[in-house]
């Protein structure tokens, strides 16, 4: 009876449940523990598959993998006839061969059960930048090509997670905010004598992984003309523009409204729907602090560009990379420390220099 059961439960756990609507099929379920989701066309029967691969998460965050299929970056290349994969690997934190066990999992999973993998492009950020780039010189016969988004970069220390070799040998595109330049030029520096020569994708605006649908698309679309073509400029300016919105914020005589239009439950990171332009508009420049009120409790907030602007624990806020600014603590749950929920009413105050 233990062994049927436990049977049962395996079979259970490697379970793809798929759900469709009009524009794509979704399947999700558990590879040996590990969470994942795949999108794909409807009548996808294989083809060309983008794998986004997140970064470090820490040990108390969820552990799922998770699509957004209204996300104008997946909307686009599902209609090109991409699909779309993610695993949440077996647990998290950084585990460089744990996790790329868990990448030939889904893409042998994907292969074997729902259509032929003819290309495979994968996308990681932060340290799963990391881990793409490890993967072009380590497990090159996992990916076609790999787009590197704000990787940590250690060229020295054999021993630390984001130690590489820089020796890709499929094509790797690093694509990396004006702050955090120096690793990806470093890498690109040292690869020009390797099996495929690095491209360098510089984007013009500071931050870490600050980066919007439409440059994701560029770089998308950059791989696949390299691999396409054999060819690809060393160095390409990677930056693109969203088009302007309403942002709805109601300006009152001493704050400015909006709400909150997103939320990471990973980060606890908060996202709110005013234009950058908008806290210039109403005084508040980069360097300043202000009050942010939100269910009726006031927090004092550096206006900077990045997490690392402030002290552990201390908040800060940022424009994005789509036009809209995120409230973080940094290292801490903003999230669950405010009770912040979608569509939570914001009101941000001026703060004078001296208070």
């Amino acid at each position: 009876m233990k062994i049927f059961i436990l049977a049962f439960l395996f079979l259970f756990l490697s379970v793809d449940l798929t759900a469709q609507n009009n524009n794509f099929i979704l399947h999700e379920g558990e590879l040996d523990g590990a969470p994942y989701k795949v999108l794909t066309p409807v009548d996808w029967q294989g083809g060309y598959v983008f794998f986004h691969v997140h970064g470090w998460r820490p040990d108390d965050a969820p552990h799922k993998a998770d699509i957004n299929p209204d996300d104008p970056f997946y909307q686009k290349i599902l209609e090109e006839g991409w699909a779309i994969g993610r695993t949440a690997f077996l647990e998290n934190g950084v585990d460089h061969d744990a996790h790329t066990a868990a990448l030939y999992d889904l893409k042998k999973f994907i292969h074997e059960e729902i259509g032929t993998v003819e290309r495979l492009i994968l996308e990681g950020e932060s340290t799963a930048g990391t881990l793409v780039l490890r993967i072009a010189e380590q497990n090159p016969d996992l990916a076609d090509g790999v787009i590197a988004k704000g990787a940590f970069v250690n060229l020295e220390d054999e021993t630390h997670d984001s130690y590489l070799e820089a020796g890709p040998s499929i094509p790797a595109i690093l694509m990396s905010n004006l702050t955090e330049l120096d690793g990806p030029v470093a890498y690109t520096a040292r690869a020009e004598n390797s099996d495929v020569v690095p491209a360098l994708r510089p984007l013009l605006r500071p931050g870490h992984v600050n980066v919007n649908w439409k440059e994701r698309y560029g770089a998308l679309k950059a791989m696949q003309a390299w691999l396409d073509e054999g060819t690809i400029s060393p160095v390409s300016e990677g930056t693109r523009y969203l088009p302007e919105r309403e942002t709805g914020t109601i300006i009152e005589d001493y704050s400015i409204k909006n709400r909150v239009i997103d939320i990471n439950p990973f980060y606890g990171n908060a996202f709110l729907g005013f234009h950058p332009d908008e806290f210039e508009e109403f005084g508040i420049e980069q360097g300043d602090y202000f009050l942010a009120k939100i269910h009726g409790q006031f927090r004092k907030v550096f206006y900077g560009q990045s997490y690392g602007d402030v002290p552990l624990g201390e908040w800060v806020a940022f424009p994005t990379a789509s036009d809209t600014i995120m409230l973080v603590r940094n290292h801490k749950h903003a999230v669950n420390t405010a009770g912040i929920e979608i569509d939570d009413s914001v009101s941000i105050f001026k703060l004078k220099s001296d208070q």
